[in-house]
């Protein structure tokens, strides 16, 4: 038989693994999208997890000080090693999802990683390979796969380790979907201050140029953006929920001042603030922590900080509630504000982002320092003169940071 005629049903077997490869994942995405519930025409969408094939296509405009921290998490690598990611603290790394035993897409994604990293062997960025089927996932199956690519620690990282832990990162910090059937095959970008600065589409061509351009900007970054304004696909950075009740875990909060304004907690970004607890028709305890905090104002150093009281009794402390102490304690607007909101949603924000007590009636009478970067720092009994003296240390240093975590002096979290 001449060598074409024998060549001829090989070339058309190939032929037809390619086409019902390319059948099967284009199903596949049909799938994913017709999971994805639509939104509601003229509405904003009350987003807590990002579908995972959410195009997020728009490039936008944000303030840098808007962008989500990434979360500090515990996990394993591909070596058996305990992998911390606060080690990455000053650098720049990327963050995917994945699993071992995804027949297609997966695979595709590590040869894209595989690719980015060799186009940036001269740029020190890290990657974070997060396994999303950890049950299946353990540290010597990761070590195989990762051969497949050449992923080696520290440069490349594959990570597996609990799931709840896995589930805070993906679905709590960076508001990704995790779910093995449907998890986010976006490339998340965070920059050296620990903030979701972008995210990436990793078959798309003109991303994966964007990938390494943003990725040299990045490392070139020698201080904090503070004020700058960012171009990122990272859809999220703007959108609030229209129902934070939906949201599993605030790491960030909307309230009402006492002018009946929106307060959004990470325009804080960039200033060093305490916040308290109280109640307008408190009759003992809080009219003296209210006293106290006022003459603390006048004794700090003007600018060290802002003062952010919430009320434990929304119902009855509405805006003019709060207008009416704030007047009567002479409260300077521009460093004290006074917040009200849903009394569930209030609940909420104490217990989860200062992750105080809440327990029945009770309301914590402590203050609690939170630093330039939207991080609660520390917690101090106002009564105690030392305490108090801890926390102005601790607000000094808080002040002195350059980056999160790095100042002129090192500053202590007290409660470490």
């Amino acid at each position: 038989m001449h060598p074409a005629r024998r060549l001829l049903p090989v070339l058309v077997w190939a032929a037809v693994a390619v086409a019902l490869t390319l059948i099967l994942r284009q199903q596949y995405q049909n799938r994913l999208k017709a999971e994805a519930p639509p939104p509601k025409v003229g509405a904003e969408v009350p987003v807590e997890i990002e579908p995972a094939n959410s195009s997020g296509a728009v490039l936008v405009d944000v303030p840098w000080k808007h962008l989500p921290d990434v979360p500090d998490y515990e996990l394993v690598n591909q070596a058996g090693d305990e992998f911390d990611s606060r080690k990455l603290r000053g650098g720049v790394h990327a963050i995917y999802f994945f699993f071992s035993t995804c027949p297609g897409i997966c695979r595709d994604l590590n040869r894209q990683i595989e690719r980015l990293n060799g186009l940036l062997k001269d740029v020190p960025v890290t990657f974070v390979g997060v396994s999303v089927d950890p049950e299946v996932d353990q540290p010597e199956v990761l070590a195989r796969y990762a051969e497949d690519f050449g992923a080696v620690p520290p440069r490349w990282e594959m990570l597996t380790g609990p799931l709840h832990r896995i589930e805070e990162l993906g679905e709590h910090g960076l508001r990704l979907t995790i779910a093995k059937e449907v998890h986010t095959d976006n490339i998340v970008l965070v920059d050296k201050w620990g903030r979701y600065r972008d995210r990436f589409r990793w078959d798309d061509p003109d991303e994966t140029k964007r990938f390494v351009e943003t990725a040299r900007a990045l490392v070139e970054e020698k201080a904090v953006p503070l004020e700058a304004i960012v171009r990122t696909r990272n859809s999220l950075a703007e959108s609030r929920p229209v129902d934070w009740d939906v949201v599993k875990w605030l790491r960030e909060f909307e309230l009402t001042d006492q002018n009946g304004a929106k307060w959004f907690s990470r325009d804080r970004t960039g200033r060093v603030w305490v916040a308290s607890f109280f109640f307008s028709r408190c009759p003992d305890v809080c009219v003296r922590q209210n006293q106290y905090l006022s003459g603390l104002l006048s004794r700090a150093d003007a600018g060290a900080f802002d003062l952010v009281s919430i009320t434990t009794d929304p119902a009855h402390d509405r805006p003019e509630v709060l207008r009416d102490v704030a007047g009567k304690l002479g409260a300077d607007p521009a460093r004290w504000t006074f917040l009200t909101g849903g009394e569930k949603f209030v609940r909420r924000v104490g217990t989860e982002f200062f992750r105080t007590d809440f327990s029945g009636a009770h309301h914590s009478s402590r203050l609690y320092v939170v630093d330039q970067w939207h991080r609660v720092r520390g917690d101090f009994d106002w009564s105690d003169p030392a305490d108090e003296a801890r926390m102005l240390e601790l607000i000094r240093q808080l002040n002195l940071e350059v980056a999160p975590g790095e100042s002129e002096v090192a500053a202590v979290n007290v409660n470490d």
